[in-house]
């Protein structure tokens, strides 16, 4: 079953369970921000732009660019941890027989790894409670649960017959 699955196959399921589960995170945390009172105009530049500073330093904020960057950024690293799960998943069966659990435990894991490069790069701030709450279902539930769902339904083996 799963050895007639193609590396394009896997390519594919990890590229679009990376941007599938990019964008249910940001709509989550747009949806959020606007919540908590953000001009929806000021949305992109929040989000974004504060990733746009681990490419360019503390300047982002002025950098007119920098929500592009961030938005570059943010799907390539979207992409990647996808990657990552859907390359685990050739010898973790569980991770496609449980999407709903393994999907929220490697959102999880990519909360905590991408915390620790905000460290190592000195674009750490402590969060709020009300923060802490918000990127962690972000990450949880609306990036891990949707690349977990996403990679088990595209590698699914088929039945034919």
């Amino acid at each position: 079953m799963e050895g007639s699955l193609t590396a394009r196959d896997r390519l594919v399921a990890g590229l679009v369970a990376g941007i599938g589960g990019g964008i249910v995170m940001d709509l989550f945390l747009f949806a959020a921000l606007i919540a908590g009172g953000t001009a929806p105009g000021a949305v992109a530049a929040l989000t974004w732009g504060g990733l746009a500073a681990l490419l360019i330093g503390s300047g982002a904020a002025a950098n007119p660019t920098a929500p592009a960057l961030g938005a570059g950024l943010h799907f390539a690293v979207a992409i990647g941890w996808a990657l990552g799960y859907v390359s685990l998943a050739r010898t973790q069966a569980q991770l496609l027989l449980r999407p709903w659990i393994s999907g929220a435990a490697f959102g999880l894991v990519v909360y905590v790894f991408m915390q620790i490069v905000f460290i190592t790069a000195g674009q750490y701030r402590r969060p709020s409670a009300a923060a802490f709450g918000i990127a962690l279902v972000a990450y949880v539930v609306a990036y891990g649960v949707p690349v977990g769902l996403i990679a088990a339904r595209m590698l699914r083996p088929t039945s034919t017959g």
